[in-house]
Protein backbone atom coordinates (compact mmCIF):
# COMPACT_ATOMS: atom_id res chain seq x y z
CA UNK A 1 0.00 0.00 0.00
CA UNK A 2 1.15 3.41 -1.26
CA UNK A 3 0.79 5.63 1.84
CA UNK A 4 1.71 9.35 0.78
CA UNK A 5 0.72 12.83 1.74
CA UNK A 6 -2.52 13.56 2.25
CA UNK A 7 -3.22 10.25 4.06
CA UNK A 8 -3.47 10.01 7.91
CA UNK A 9 -2.89 7.40 10.26
CA UNK A 10 -3.89 6.74 13.74
CA UNK A 11 -2.01 5.43 16.40
CA UNK A 12 -2.88 4.99 19.86
CA UNK A 13 -5.95 7.34 19.33
CA UNK A 14 -3.89 9.64 17.97
CA UNK A 15 -3.74 11.18 14.35
CA UNK A 16 -0.76 11.71 12.50
CA UNK A 17 -0.76 13.48 8.72
CA UNK A 18 1.65 11.75 6.72
CA UNK A 19 3.90 14.06 5.10
CA UNK A 20 5.82 13.87 1.36
CA UNK A 21 5.89 10.81 -0.84
CA UNK A 22 9.26 9.32 0.60
CA UNK A 23 9.87 7.04 3.41
CA UNK A 24 11.90 4.49 4.68
CA UNK A 25 10.70 0.64 4.94
CA UNK A 26 8.27 -0.53 6.96
CA UNK A 27 7.75 3.49 8.67
CA UNK A 28 6.45 6.45 7.82
CA UNK A 29 6.67 10.35 8.13
CA UNK A 30 4.32 11.52 9.86
CA UNK A 31 3.27 14.15 12.24
CA UNK A 32 1.01 14.12 14.93
CA UNK A 33 -2.40 16.57 13.94
CA UNK A 34 -5.01 15.76 15.77
CA UNK A 35 -4.26 14.05 19.86
CA UNK A 36 -6.75 13.01 22.18
CA UNK A 37 -7.06 14.06 25.09
CA UNK A 38 -8.52 12.84 28.85
CA UNK A 39 -12.02 13.67 27.87
CA UNK A 40 -12.02 11.91 24.88
CA UNK A 41 -11.90 15.66 22.91
CA UNK A 42 -9.31 16.27 20.17
CA UNK A 43 -6.80 18.66 20.55
CA UNK A 44 -5.84 20.12 17.31
CA UNK A 45 -2.05 20.72 16.69
CA UNK A 46 -1.70 24.17 14.20
CA UNK A 47 2.28 24.17 13.83
CA UNK A 48 5.68 22.00 13.49
CA UNK A 49 6.64 23.53 16.68
CA UNK A 50 3.88 22.01 18.81
CA UNK A 51 3.55 18.67 16.86
CA UNK A 52 7.93 18.25 17.84
CA UNK A 53 7.21 19.30 21.11
CA UNK A 54 4.26 16.49 21.46
CA UNK A 55 6.47 13.74 19.97
CA UNK A 56 9.65 14.81 22.17
CA UNK A 57 7.39 14.71 24.75
CA UNK A 58 4.90 11.24 24.35
CA UNK A 59 6.45 9.42 21.41
CA UNK A 60 10.63 10.26 21.55
CA UNK A 61 11.57 7.18 20.32
CA UNK A 62 9.36 8.35 16.93
CA UNK A 63 11.95 10.66 17.03
CA UNK A 64 14.60 9.63 14.25
CA UNK A 65 17.69 11.41 12.46
CA UNK A 66 17.95 10.61 9.05
CA UNK A 67 20.53 10.77 6.24
CA UNK A 68 18.33 11.75 3.54
CA UNK A 69 16.48 14.56 5.49
CA UNK A 70 19.65 15.32 7.36
CA UNK A 71 17.58 16.40 10.62
CA UNK A 72 15.43 14.48 12.84
CA UNK A 73 12.54 13.37 11.61
CA UNK A 74 8.92 11.95 12.99
CA UNK A 75 8.64 8.08 12.01
CA UNK A 76 5.86 6.13 13.05
CA UNK A 77 6.61 2.18 12.19
CA UNK A 78 3.72 0.64 10.18
CA UNK A 79 3.00 -2.18 12.77
CA UNK A 80 2.44 0.50 15.29
CA UNK A 81 -0.54 2.19 12.51
CA UNK A 82 -4.20 1.39 13.74
CA UNK A 83 -5.60 2.45 11.03
CA UNK A 84 -5.24 4.40 7.59
CA UNK A 85 -7.02 7.37 6.21
CA UNK A 86 -7.46 7.18 2.16
CA UNK A 87 -8.18 10.56 0.99
CA UNK A 88 -8.99 9.08 -2.54
CA UNK A 89 -11.60 6.70 -1.13
CA UNK A 90 -13.72 9.46 0.94
CA UNK A 91 -17.51 9.14 -0.25
CA UNK A 92 -19.36 10.55 2.79
CA UNK A 93 -21.68 13.24 2.72
CA UNK A 94 -23.12 13.85 6.25
CA UNK A 95 -22.03 17.35 7.11
CA UNK A 96 -22.64 20.49 5.36
CA UNK A 97 -18.40 20.84 4.61
CA UNK A 98 -18.36 17.08 3.21
CA UNK A 99 -21.50 17.75 0.66
CA UNK A 100 -19.40 21.21 -0.43
CA UNK A 101 -16.77 19.07 -0.96
CA UNK A 102 -18.17 16.57 -2.74
CA UNK A 103 -20.18 19.04 -4.88
CA UNK A 104 -16.71 20.82 -5.83
CA UNK A 105 -14.95 17.26 -5.98
CA UNK A 106 -18.27 16.38 -8.52
CA UNK A 107 -17.92 19.15 -10.84
CA UNK A 108 -13.82 19.01 -10.97
CA UNK A 109 -14.13 15.51 -12.12
CA UNK A 110 -16.94 15.85 -14.76
CA UNK A 111 -13.83 18.25 -16.27
CA UNK A 112 -11.85 15.01 -16.44
CA UNK A 113 -12.56 11.65 -15.44
CA UNK A 114 -8.69 10.99 -15.51
CA UNK A 115 -7.82 13.18 -12.54
CA UNK A 116 -8.40 10.94 -9.26
CA UNK A 117 -9.20 14.07 -6.23
CA UNK A 118 -8.79 12.75 -2.84
CA UNK A 119 -10.67 15.05 0.03
CA UNK A 120 -8.38 15.21 3.54
CA UNK A 121 -8.07 17.17 6.44
CA UNK A 122 -10.96 17.19 8.78
CA UNK A 123 -13.75 16.04 6.29
CA UNK A 124 -11.63 13.15 6.00
CA UNK A 125 -11.23 12.24 9.74
CA UNK A 126 -14.81 13.29 10.39
CA UNK A 127 -13.70 15.74 12.33
CA UNK A 128 -14.98 19.17 10.51
CA UNK A 129 -17.13 21.41 11.59
CA UNK A 130 -19.63 23.57 9.77
CA UNK A 131 -17.12 26.27 8.93
CA UNK A 132 -14.31 23.58 7.78
CA UNK A 133 -12.16 24.36 5.17
CA UNK A 134 -12.32 22.13 2.04
CA UNK A 135 -8.85 20.09 1.87
CA UNK A 136 -8.19 18.15 -1.61
CA UNK A 137 -5.22 16.24 -2.63
CA UNK A 138 -4.52 14.67 -6.22
CA UNK A 139 -1.67 12.80 -7.02
CA UNK A 140 0.66 12.70 -10.33
CA UNK A 141 2.18 15.65 -11.86
CA UNK A 142 0.15 15.51 -14.91
CA UNK A 143 -2.98 14.77 -13.06
CA UNK A 144 -2.35 18.19 -11.62
CA UNK A 145 -1.57 20.19 -14.42
CA UNK A 146 -5.13 18.97 -15.56
CA UNK A 147 -6.43 19.95 -11.94
CA UNK A 148 -5.16 23.30 -12.30
CA UNK A 149 -5.81 24.00 -15.77
CA UNK A 150 -9.99 22.88 -14.64
CA UNK A 151 -9.84 25.35 -11.54
CA UNK A 152 -8.86 28.35 -13.96
CA UNK A 153 -11.52 27.70 -16.40
CA UNK A 154 -14.02 27.50 -12.99
CA UNK A 155 -12.08 30.61 -11.73
CA UNK A 156 -12.90 32.54 -14.80
CA UNK A 157 -16.35 31.52 -14.95
CA UNK A 158 -16.38 32.43 -11.33
CA UNK A 159 -17.06 28.97 -10.01
CA UNK A 160 -14.56 29.47 -7.74
CA UNK A 161 -13.14 32.58 -6.14
CA UNK A 162 -10.13 33.95 -4.89
CA UNK A 163 -9.15 33.77 -1.42
CA UNK A 164 -10.49 37.46 0.07
CA UNK A 165 -9.99 37.07 3.90
CA UNK A 166 -6.91 36.86 5.99
CA UNK A 167 -8.90 35.06 8.74
CA UNK A 168 -7.25 31.56 7.81
CA UNK A 169 -3.89 33.00 7.58
CA UNK A 170 -4.01 34.53 10.69
CA UNK A 171 -4.98 31.08 12.59
CA UNK A 172 -2.53 29.04 10.59
CA UNK A 173 0.44 31.17 9.78
CA UNK A 174 1.46 32.14 13.19
CA UNK A 175 4.83 29.93 12.78
CA UNK A 176 6.00 32.44 9.83
CA UNK A 177 7.29 36.13 10.20
CA UNK A 178 5.73 36.64 7.03
CA UNK A 179 2.78 38.75 7.91
CA UNK A 180 -0.78 37.65 7.27
CA UNK A 181 -1.39 40.30 4.74
CA UNK A 182 1.61 39.16 2.30
CA UNK A 183 0.28 36.31 2.69
CA UNK A 184 -3.13 36.98 1.33
CA UNK A 185 -1.64 38.92 -1.52
CA UNK A 186 0.64 35.83 -1.98
CA UNK A 187 -2.59 32.98 -1.34
CA UNK A 188 -4.90 35.28 -3.58
CA UNK A 189 -2.93 34.50 -7.13
CA UNK A 190 -3.38 30.77 -6.74
CA UNK A 191 -5.66 28.78 -8.38
CA UNK A 192 -4.95 25.69 -5.86
CA UNK A 193 -6.49 28.42 -2.85
CA UNK A 194 -9.54 29.59 -3.65
CA UNK A 195 -13.21 29.92 -2.07
CA UNK A 196 -16.01 27.43 -3.28
CA UNK A 197 -20.11 28.44 -2.23
CA UNK A 198 -18.53 30.67 0.04
CA UNK A 199 -16.20 28.11 1.69
CA UNK A 200 -12.51 28.29 1.70
CA UNK A 201 -10.71 25.24 -0.17
CA UNK A 202 -7.03 24.63 -0.40
CA UNK A 203 -5.42 21.59 -2.53
CA UNK A 204 -2.14 19.91 -2.85
CA UNK A 205 -0.37 18.39 -6.02
CA UNK A 206 1.50 15.21 -4.57
CA UNK A 207 3.79 13.98 -7.02
CA UNK A 208 4.13 10.25 -7.27
CA UNK A 209 7.25 8.33 -5.85
CA UNK A 210 8.47 7.91 -9.37
CA UNK A 211 8.14 11.68 -10.19
CA UNK A 212 9.82 12.92 -6.97
CA UNK A 213 13.71 14.33 -7.28
CA UNK A 214 14.55 12.85 -3.83
CA UNK A 215 16.29 9.23 -3.06
CA UNK A 216 16.46 7.40 0.77
CA UNK A 217 20.33 6.70 -0.68
CA UNK A 218 20.87 10.59 -0.58
CA UNK A 219 22.89 12.48 2.58
CA UNK A 220 21.73 15.71 3.62
CA UNK A 221 24.01 18.36 5.14
CA UNK A 222 23.30 21.43 7.00
CA UNK A 223 25.66 24.36 6.46
CA UNK A 224 23.53 27.38 8.26
CA UNK A 225 20.82 29.94 7.13
CA UNK A 226 21.36 32.10 3.43
CA UNK A 227 19.23 34.58 2.02
CA UNK A 228 19.46 35.51 -1.10
CA UNK A 229 17.72 36.98 -4.59
CA UNK A 230 16.65 34.16 -7.01
CA UNK A 231 15.36 34.11 -10.49
CA UNK A 232 13.47 30.83 -10.71
CA UNK A 233 14.56 28.99 -13.95
CA UNK A 234 12.20 25.81 -14.08
CA UNK A 235 8.85 25.82 -11.61
CA UNK A 236 7.12 22.91 -12.99
CA UNK A 237 7.60 21.42 -9.58
CA UNK A 238 6.57 24.56 -7.72
CA UNK A 239 2.80 23.40 -7.60
CA UNK A 240 3.48 20.03 -5.90
CA UNK A 241 3.71 19.34 -2.26
CA UNK A 242 6.85 18.59 -1.83
CA UNK A 243 7.99 21.73 -3.80
CA UNK A 244 10.98 22.47 -5.74
CA UNK A 245 12.19 25.55 -7.66
CA UNK A 246 15.17 25.38 -9.99
CA UNK A 247 17.03 28.80 -9.73
CA UNK A 248 19.63 31.08 -10.65
CA UNK A 249 21.15 32.86 -7.79
CA UNK A 250 21.46 36.62 -8.34
CA UNK A 251 22.59 38.21 -5.10
CA UNK A 252 23.73 36.95 -1.69
CA UNK A 253 22.74 38.90 1.07
CA UNK A 254 24.02 36.63 3.87
CA UNK A 255 25.00 33.09 4.26
CA UNK A 256 27.85 30.79 3.75
CA UNK A 257 30.25 30.68 0.00
CA UNK A 258 28.31 27.87 -0.86
CA UNK A 259 25.19 30.03 -0.99
CA UNK A 260 26.14 31.52 -4.33
CA UNK A 261 26.00 27.46 -5.88
CA UNK A 262 22.44 27.06 -4.52
CA UNK A 263 20.62 25.62 -7.44
CA UNK A 264 17.35 24.93 -5.53
CA UNK A 265 14.86 25.76 -3.40
CA UNK A 266 12.84 23.12 -1.79
CA UNK A 267 10.17 22.73 0.98
CA UNK A 268 7.90 19.98 1.86
CA UNK A 269 5.05 22.72 2.84
CA UNK A 270 2.03 23.36 0.84
CA UNK A 271 2.30 26.88 1.83
CA UNK A 272 5.41 27.59 -1.00
CA UNK A 273 3.42 25.81 -3.81
CA UNK A 274 2.22 27.86 -6.84
CA UNK A 275 3.85 30.96 -5.26
CA UNK A 276 6.58 31.59 -8.60
CA UNK A 277 7.14 30.63 -12.19
CA UNK A 278 9.64 30.45 -14.50
CA UNK A 279 11.36 33.86 -14.78
CA UNK A 280 10.28 35.72 -11.84
CA UNK A 281 12.65 37.06 -9.38
CA UNK A 282 12.34 35.89 -5.64
CA UNK A 283 13.66 36.97 -2.35
CA UNK A 284 14.70 33.79 -0.38
CA UNK A 285 15.31 32.89 2.68
CA UNK A 286 16.12 29.20 4.53
CA UNK A 287 18.15 26.67 5.47
CA UNK A 288 21.38 25.91 3.23
CA UNK A 289 22.16 22.19 2.57
CA UNK A 290 24.57 20.40 0.84
CA UNK A 291 22.93 16.85 -0.76
CA UNK A 292 25.07 14.18 -2.00
CA UNK A 293 23.41 11.61 -3.82
CA UNK A 294 25.89 8.90 -5.52
CA UNK A 295 28.79 10.99 -7.23
CA UNK A 296 26.70 13.92 -7.58
CA UNK A 297 26.78 16.64 -5.07
CA UNK A 298 24.41 19.91 -5.06
CA UNK A 299 23.42 22.90 -2.82
CA UNK A 300 19.94 24.26 -1.99
CA UNK A 301 17.57 25.97 0.01
CA UNK A 302 15.19 24.41 2.63
CA UNK A 303 12.31 26.07 3.64
CA UNK A 304 9.52 25.36 6.32
CA UNK A 305 10.93 24.61 9.50
CA UNK A 306 12.18 27.97 10.58
CA UNK A 307 9.86 30.89 10.99
CA UNK A 308 12.17 33.55 8.99
CA UNK A 309 11.63 31.05 6.07
CA UNK A 310 10.79 32.62 3.30
CA UNK A 311 10.22 32.82 -0.82
CA UNK A 312 8.95 36.45 -1.95
CA UNK A 313 8.09 37.14 -5.47
CA UNK A 314 10.18 40.50 -5.96
CA UNK A 315 8.43 43.09 -8.21
CA UNK A 316 11.22 45.77 -8.62
CA UNK A 317 14.51 44.94 -8.90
Amino acid sequence: MEILEGYYVRVCGDIYAVKGVLHPPRKVVAIPTYVRKENGRYHRIRNLKEAFSYIEEKKPSYLEYLDFTGQKTPLIPLNDVDEVYDPVKFDRADTEASRDALMLKEILTSSSSKIKIGITGSILLGLDEPSSDIDLVVYGVNSGERFINILKDLRINNVVKPVNTIDWLTETRRDSNISPEDWLRLESRKLLTGVFNNRLYTSKIVPFPREYWEDLSQRVREIGRARMLCRVVDSRFGKTTPNLYLVEVLKIMYGDGKARDVLQVMSMRSRFAEIASNGDIVEVEGRLEEVCCRDKKIYRIFLGNDERDKFLPVYRY
